[in-house]
């Protein structure tokens, strides 16, 4: 059985709140859920494409010119701060940049 999203936060606000009596093992999908959640909301690098590569096996690689890989998925991006398919922060920033 799948949780929806309201019952993961309301299962984790339990188990948190002072009147709780289970222990953290009685709520290993809800934990699970909530660390992946929070992992994507870190901004990661999209990898460049390299669209020759791909040149003679896709018929419009020329489509992946300036695109990325998005770092969790692997789905398409060019631009954004989240990942459309996964919802994955994206860090666009350059490494060279001075803060």
């Amino acid at each position: 059985m799948e949780l929806e999203l309201n019952e993961v936060i309301e299962n984790l606000e339990y188990l948190v709140s002072d009147s709780c009596t289970d222990t953290q093992f009685d709520y290993l999908e809800e934990i699970e859920i909530a660390t992946k959640s929070l992992e994507k909301q870190i901004p990661k690098k999209p990898t460049p494409i390299d669209y020759k590569k791909y040149m003679d096996v896709i018929d419009n690689a020329r489509f992946l010119r300036g695109a990325y890989w998005c770092p969790n998925c692997k789905h398409v991006v060019k631009s954004g701060s989240y990942c459309s398919d996964c919802g994955q922060a994206l860090d666009w920033s350059d490494e060279n940049e001075i803060d």
